[in-house]
């Protein structure tokens, strides 16, 4: 796959988050837009207690909602995102880790971090993910570019009609309630229901659904993309 570059198309950084900010300009100046290798070098300085592996995973695909390992850019407006999301700053990629990764404890050396399987970042086609994988869900962004606040839950359900099997695709947002630190849906009866506790919102919200793997978590699992990456995750 070819490498490929974002542009921002907004002529100013405009980060909500001051610390995020103050760390965007101190180190990136007015771009709005900085090459991953050189986000990812300066998000390891500013967290060096931080897994690196988890840091690295952020900055090449969480952060700028991508699967695609030769994405070569991270834009001011995707930080913005991601700092409303798991702020403030200072406490973001301890959040997000909690989101985006499953810990395995180790009983000699440094515990394991696993990128979840369901977040698929931005999805062209999501209907034909969904289609292909029956009984499954997956998690998204949505389709509105500055919806800070929502993902996006879509998944399929088989039934029976006039003697004919059918599938069906549902779609559902999951709001991010940063003040309560919860994530809050919609049940079937209309009632607003959160969890701090992303993976029991979703199991509530799909019905126990297991999770179609992300083109994001074949990447990461998959050393050979590693290689191709612009950088070497192991250093």
């Amino acid at each position: 796959m070819a490498a490929y570059t974002t542009f921002d198309l907004s002529s100013k950084v405009e980060i909500e988050d001051k610390d995020a900010l103050d760390f965007w300009m101190k180190n990136f100046q007015e771009n709005t837009t900085v090459s991953t290798q050189t986000f990812t070098e300066a998000m390891l300085k500013k967290f060096p207690d931080e897994n690196k592996k988890v840091v690295r995973v952020l900055c090449k695909h969480v952060i700028c909602c991508s699967s695609d390992a030769n994405k070569k850019d991270v834009s001011s407006r995707e930080f913005d995102k991601f700092t409303w999301r798991f702020g403030p700053f200072a406490e973001c990629v301890k959040h997000a880790q909690k989101v985006f990764f499953k810990e395995f404890s180790r009983v000699n050396g440094e515990n394991e971090y696993t990128l979840v399987r369901w977040y698929h970042g931005f999805l062209e086609d999501s209907k034909g993910k969904i289609l292909e994988n029956p009984n499954k869900y997956l998690v998204r962004e949505p389709k509105e570019i500055d919806r800070k606040h929502l993902l996006t839950v879509e998944y399929s359900k088989t039934f029976v009609q006039d003697g004919k099997k059918l599938l069906a695709r549902n779609k559902k947002h999951l709001m991010i309630n940063r003040k309560k630190n919860l994530f809050v849906w919609t049940t079937k009866d209309g009632k607003k229901q959160g969890h701090w506790d992303i993976e029991v919102a979703l199991k509530e919200m799909t019905s126990g659904r297991e999770p179609i793997n992300s083109e994001m978590w074949n990447a990461v699992e998959n050393q050979s993309l590693y290689q191709a990456a612009s950088y070497d995750y192991d250093n």
